[in-house]
C-alpha cells in the first residue's frame, strides 16, 4: 500500500504543485489549506507523512504537529515554510517536526527530506 501524504499550506499553487510531484513519485497525497481543514483531514485518516506550512490563515502549523502525532504517532512531518530562522527551525523540532524545508523549495529539496527520512519513492 502506498504512503499516504497529507500537505497543509494555504497556497493554493503550493498544494497542487506538491500533492502533484508527490503522486507522481508513487504517493498518496492530498491537501488542506488551514489548521483547522488538516484536523479535520486528520481526524478521518491516517497519514504516514504531513507536510505542513508554518503561517496557515487560522494559525500556526506548530499547533497541528500534537494532533498529527496523537492521530498516527509514526506520522512524520516536514515544516514547508518561508520562515526559516533558528527559532522557527528549532521550535519545529522540539514540537516533532522530522525535517524543515525553506520557501520557496524544489523537487530535489523535498527528494532530500524523504531520503534523509528513509522514505521509499518512485523517481
Amino acid at each position: 500500500m502506498k504512503e499516504q501524504i497529507l500537505v497543509v499550506d494555504d497556497e493554493v499553487e503550493i498544494c497542487l504543485l506538491l500533492s502533484g510531484m508527490l503522486r507522481k513519485m508513487g504517493f498518496g497525497a492530498e491537501y488542506a489549506h488551514s489548521v483547522s481543514e488538516g484536523i479535520d483531514k486528520i481526524g478521518k485518516r491516517k497519514y504516514d507523512i504531513v507536510f505542513l506550512d508554518l503561517n496557515l490563515p487560522d494559525g500556526l502549523g506548530f499547533h497541528l504537529i500534537p494532533k498529527v502525532k496523537k492521530a498516527n504517532p509514526n506520522s512524520k512531518v516536514i515544516i514547508i515554510s518561508a520562515y526559516d530562522g533558528s527559532i522557527e527551525r528549532q521550535r519545529a523540532i522540539s514540537e516533532g517536526a522530522h525535517f524543515f524545508i525553506p520557501k520557496p523549495f524544489n523537487k530535489q529539496m523535498i527528494v532530500n527530506a524523504l531520503e534523509e527520512l528513509e522514505i521509499p519513492y518512485s523517481s
